[in-house]
């Protein structure tokens, strides 16, 4: 999905193969059922089948399932409950008329009879809710919702005194008109519940925008600044609250449709475009820029292709969770209400430019840290920040509901229960039977950068507040939230204050199961207990994303007054190159508490991951091994890594492949150096011949990390002594015996080495070598019992041959064009000197444990005449201590160290 016309068709695709499959699956014939799994179907399903089909047919659709969408429409209309349709679902049916004319003569209509005609009048009549606005049953929004009906129905030829549909946008006015920053308090009691309505209530009011005039436009452009900056790479709108999951994203795909269709966006003016007052652009870059809008509209269609099962049902109630109001009883109808939009998306991305691409993520995701304020005069608003290390939205609006309180909201990394009394990231206390927290608007709340302070005089009722209903009275006590980003560390200070000690009293941090979490409590002012509590599978540790796996918690032991902090960590998802190898196993356990291992989501052998979610950075190792000697999909790869701002961290461990075809693989590798952020080279002296073949880009950050050893896996097989591995490897006793293991190289001197042996004087000399290529000359020598070709073998007869070894030669060409040799770490990690070459890298690596041998037949005979066994000695006690240095628990976390750099330093979350 590259450009705009590319999306609209994908949607349209998406919309009418979900109604095929549920058609075929649940709706045979189109015919609604009664009811569905246990729950009955109420009228808004045969409501939003109708409105999603509009849509299409408005997208171009002209058929689904084989039938033509008219004769889909007058089937089901057939058979509407004019009773039971109201509200949402009136103005559904009446502009999915209103596209076929006037009501009477309507050809959707002409068919049916009188009686029928009758129920589809009633359908689009809603004006009887009227007396539960005014009664304050219904939320704010619905006065929005009641007047786009009335609008639909004198629209329609329904209603010719237009008395009630003023009346009804004046009330609207007044509603989204009467604060000033343009943000929808949805309470009737002025509590300050703010969620995706804020936002939302712009867009279903948009065929009023006219009769609103500059209250709508300014509204709508606050609706779009929220979602800029609280919005999320998972394309989810507004994060906290009512209907945020597929929902929230849904609304995200229709503001960016929305926002790209506006005529401004259209002319090509959006660089130029600004609000009318600056406050409502703070982002800077324009509210309908298109490219930023098409790329959010792509994340959001991600998500989205994710949310139905094969039988075209939402699976936003499976392994997840949605609101009460929206439980499992309304999944049918959730499913059409999410293709609906889907199709009122499709629809409106016919006004734009076809050929619009997208921005890539890091401009269409800028860094951002305000306090979004939804009042003038108290402290309702949300805290949005987005930087290199951390990105989140916490709210502080005036509910108490888990999904309501300032706690870190951020699909996939930072997750809450839905809808219930379950509070996070803020104190739980219970007392007098009941339960409280530091929840609703808090007193004040100060922003500085990167930080926010915010304080409660009292704690209230946890779980209260969502539909205005009465709570317990308000436990005296206060508390002061200091919380801060460090890099990628969450700091959360509390300062508690209670009249008498509660009856107990805590905190609990939730777990997202893909993003393992560092915890650190420290109390200090009073006593606490820490410990994880795993939830995963437990229905009530649900978000509207996924299913929490873990609660980390702090119990405090009651008192007046209580202090405490913690640093929250998310663990590092590296998707490395190498999964599986020798290096990728001995690294990455010894780096899991800071960092996750993935597999690649890219490269032939790719695991499936649209938008790179499941990972925060690419840990390259051999470039060459993504996609071989196709320099076009190597391009390929590299843009699309970078479009998602996706960093590369790249182990070299070579300087080119060793095929050896420059031609090749220079360019290839050449792009892969100028893409990296960050380098780990296993020696100085590697860094600078790798620095100096390729170009990297200046920001580019340079690490020397040793390479580690070995020795845990080979000694894992659990090897025999030397007697034993003598005799089944056939050899008799030497006094010194010199191996040649690993795989052949073009800078692998192995013919001097047998020519240096054969030409020594020693007579205790054996050498033993498993790495020929097979172009060499063997000497005939008693003192090489031993000289096979190369041939991969298990770890355990691996090891069999290194414990018959006295020391490993590793002679290279030291003008080749290797940077190491893994070898080096089987010899370190078995605590056997090397005879070695001046090549640079092991001169570095092997320091003391290696014996200078040069690389000719000649200086290989002459060294070993003139060795002795203090020399051997010596370099022996310096592979123990080098083996020691070389550990891979003391080179994990600097390579850690260099993910954690990083991120810090040049991506968005």
């Amino acid at each position: 999905m590259t450009t705009a016309g590319e999306l609209a068709e994908h949607l349209r695709q998406l919309v009418v193969a979900t109604l095929e499959d549920v058609e075929r699956a649940h709706l045979p014939d189109w015919r609604i059922p009664r009811f569905f799994a246990g729950h009955q179907v109420a009228a808004d399903v045969r409501a939003d089948v109708c409105f999603t089909l509009h849509h299409l047919a408005r997208a171009g659709v002209g058929e689904v399932a084989g039938r033509p969408l008219d004769q889909i429409l007058i089937g089901l209309l057939g058979d509407i409950d004019g009773a039971g349709t109201n509200t949402f679902f009136s103005y559904r049916i009446a502009e999915t008329l209103l596209a076929h004319g006037r009501f009477d003569g309507s050809p959707l209509l002409r068919a049916m009879s009188d009686a029928q005609v009758a129920q589809v009048a009633q359908a689009v009549d809603s004006s009887d809710w009227l007396e539960l606005l005014d009664a304050g049953v219904l939320p704010r929004n619905y006065a929005g919702v009641l007047a786009r009906c009335e609008l639909r129905r004198v629209h329609l030829g329904l209603v010719d005194d237009t008395a009630r549909l003023d009346g009804l946008v004046e009330r609207v006015r007044g509603v989204v008109g009467a604060n000033p920053l343009g943000a929808l308090d949805d309470s009737n009691d002025g509590i300050g519940r703010y969620d995706i309505y804020t936002a939302d209530v712009w867009l279903f009011t948009e065929p009023l925008a006219d009769r609103l005039g500059e209250v709508w436009e300014r509204g709508m452009a606050r609706a779009l600044d929220l979602v800029l900056a609280v919005g999320d790479r998972h394309g989810t709108s507004v994060p906290w609250g009512r209907s945020t999951g597929d929902l929230s994203t849904a609304l995200t795909l229709e503001l960016a449709a929305f926002a790209m269709s506006r005529p401004e966006s259209r002319s090509g003016r959006h660089n130029e475009h600004r609000a009318r007052d600056p406050q409502d652009d703070p982002t800077g870059f324009g509210l309908t820029n298109p490219a930023v809008w098409l790329r959010r509209a792509v994340d959001a269609t991600t998500t989205l292709l994710d949310g139905f099962d094969d039988g075209g049902l939402t699976t936003a109630h499976a392994y997840r969770a949605q609101d009460a109001y929206r439980g499992p009883e309304r999944r049918l109808q959730l499913t059409f209400d999410l293709l609906g939009k889907i199709a009122w998306a499709a629809a409106a991305l016919g006004d734009v430019d076809p050929d619009l691409t997208p921005a890539s993520a890091r401009e269409a995701y800028p860094p951002v840290d305000r306090l979004v304020a939804f009042e003038t005069g108290r402290p309702a608003g949300v805290w949005a920040h987005r930087s290199a290390g951390a990105g989140f939205a916490v709210p502080f609006v005036g509910a108490t509901r888990s999904h309501y309180l300032p706690a870190l909201h951020r699909p996939g990394r930072w997750e809450v229960p839905v809808d219930r009394d379950l509070p996070t990231w803020t104190p739980l206390v219970i007392d007098r039977l009941k339960r409280f927290t530091a929840g609703g608007l808090p007193n004040s709340v100060e922003h500085r950068d990167g930080r926010v302070v915010a304080r409660w005089e009292s704690f209230i009722e946890s779980g209260a507040g969502v539909e205005g209903e009465e709570a317990t009275a308000p436990l005296a006590g206060s508390r002061t939230m200091d919380l801060s980003v460090e890099g990628r560390t969450i700091v959360l200070r509390d300062d508690l204050t209670f009249d008498r000690p509660p009856v107990a009293v805590g905190v609990m941090i939730p777990e997202v199961a893909d993003v393992p979490l560092t915890v650190e409590w420290q109390v200090d002012r009073g006593e606490g207990q820490a410990t994880t509590v795993p939830v995963d599978g437990v229905s009530e540790w649900r978000s509207s994303w996924s299913e929490l796996a873990k609660v980390h918690q702090l119990d405090l032991t009651p008192a007046r007054s209580l202090s405490y902090s913690v640093r929250v960590t998310p663990l590092i998802r590296a998707g490395s190159t190498a999964f599986g190898s020798h290096y990728h196993q001995a690294l990455y356990p010894a780096m899991r508490d800071r960092v996750v291992e993935r597999r690649s989501p890219v490269g032939w052998d790719a695991v499936d991951d649209p938008g790179f979610r499941s990972i925060d950075l690419l840990h390259l190792h051999w470039p060459e091994w993504t996609a071989f000697d196709d320099l076009d999909e190597h391009r390929r790869i590299v843009e699309a890594l970078d479009d998602a701002d996706i960093p590369i961290v790249w182990t070299a461990h070579n300087l080119t492949p060793h095929e050896k075809q420059p031609e090749i693989h220079d360019p290839i590798y050449q792009l892969w150096a100028g893409a990296v952020a960050g380098v780990i080279h296993h020696s100085a002296w590697g860094e600078a011949r790798l620095r100096s073949r390729y170009d990297f880009g200046a920001g580019c950050v340079h690490r020397v990390i040793p390479h580690g050893h070995f020795g845990a896996t080979w000694n894992a097989t659990e090897p025999p002594d030397r007697a034993e591995a003598e005799r089944r490897l056939g050899l008799s006793p030497a006094g010194l015996r010199i191996g040649i293991v690993g795989a052949p190289r073009a800078e692998k001197l192995v013919q001097q080495v047998l020519d240096g042996v054969a030409a020594c004087s020693r007579d205790d000399v054996q050498l033993v070598c498993w790495s020929l290529r097979g172009d060499e000359l063997v000497p005939d020598d008693p003192r090489i019992p031993i000289a096979e070709a190369y041939r991969n073998v298990d770890a355990a007869h691996y090891a069999t041959r290194l414990v018959a070894c006295d020391v490993l030669a590793l002679v290279f060409d030291e003008a080749g064009d290797m940077l190491t040799t893994g070898a080096a770490g089987d010899s370190v990690g078995f605590g056997l000197p090397t005879l070695r070459s001046e090549w640079g890298y092991l001169t570095e690596h092997l320091g003391a444990a290696g014996l200078p041998v040069g690389q000719t037949s000649a200086s290989i005979a002459a060294a070993l005449d003139s060795l002795t066994d203090a020399d051997v000695d010596r370099a022996r006690r310096g592979a123990l201590r080098r083996r020691k240095e070389l550990d891979w628990s003391v080179l994990a976390p600097l390579t850690a160290d260099l993910f954690d750099n990083v991120l810090r330093r040049g991506t968005t979350p």
